[in-house]
């Protein structure tokens, strides 16, 4: 199954289905096959733990690149199709907002001037307070979403249950210094004792590499783990400056 075909963009002067009844959803748990229902039927299914419906290819005409990305707090790979995809991702691994998420793990399709329309949503994700959301990226220039399109995923989410957030991937200073951090997002071994001595070196505003040598630990292993508990929110940091070795960062 492949959305190369048609992106799912409405005509000028189409409209949308006039119900979420007219809506097919299609869905593969994982390792499972690929289901379809309506949009009643999503509700209360876990789609943040679900895989893509097929692998995500790049639209004919446009370049993609297919990234595969460990999240860091749950056994669970997250295909993205895009890097702007891949850029949310970090985002949504990173944010403690969010508890679990997969990219593109349910396809809308629906008829519109005698044709057929097929979306994929970017992420469903789930709330740390059990939301569950669907997110949608903006375009990269200024605007928003086609209406139709939105009219139609409004629908479903009614009918499924969820919220509907429209978002923009991750980019300048904050978007690089989640790369970096990204990076560092998976512990090396028994790490406690080596972070509760970085965790008292920098009970007060300290540079990274200044709290690492008061902590006793060598520099670089220090600052490896410095980083990590960065990205583990444990040691915080202001996000208006780069990530550099002498950037300050504080006990959580």
């Amino acid at each position: 199954m492949s959305t190369v075909e048609d992106p799912g963009d409405l005509l000028e002067g189409e409209a949308a289905p006039g119900t979420e009844e007219d809506v097919v959803a299609l869905y593969c748990e994982l390792y499972g096959p690929v289901r379809a229902c309506g949009a009643a039927g999503l509700r209360g299914l876990a789609l943040e733990e679900f895989g893509p419906v097929s692998e995500p290819v790049p639209y004919q005409g446009r370049r993609g690149i297919i990234t595969y990305w460990p999240v860091a707090s749950r056994e669970q790979t997250v295909v993205c199709g895009s890097l702007r995809q891949w850029r949310l991702a970090l985002e949504l691994d990173f944010e403690p907002a969010w508890v679990a998420f997969s990219a593109g793990p349910v396809e809308l399709r629906w008829r519109a001037g005698g044709r057929l329309r097929r979306w994929r949503p970017d992420f469903v994700a789930r709330t740390a307070d059990g939301v569950r959301e669907v997110l949608v990226l903006k375009p990269p220039s200024e605007g928003s979403l086609p209406v139709a399109r939105l009219q139609v995923l409004e629908a479903v989410a009614q009918a499924a249950g969820w919220r509907v957030r429209q978002v923009r991937e991750p980019s300048g200073l904050h978007g690089r210094n989640l790369a970096w951090l990204a990076g560092y997002r998976f512990g090396t071994g028994d790490e406690d004792s080596q972070g509760r001595a970085l965790l008292e070196a920098f009970r007060e505003p300290t540079g990274l590499r200044a709290g690492v040598a008061a902590s006793g630990l060598d520099e670089l292993t220090g600052l490896d783990l410095a980083y990590r508990m960065l990205w583990q929110r444990r040691l915080l940091f202001d996000d208006g400056q780069p990530l550099l070795p002498d950037a300050v960062a504080w006990t959580a």
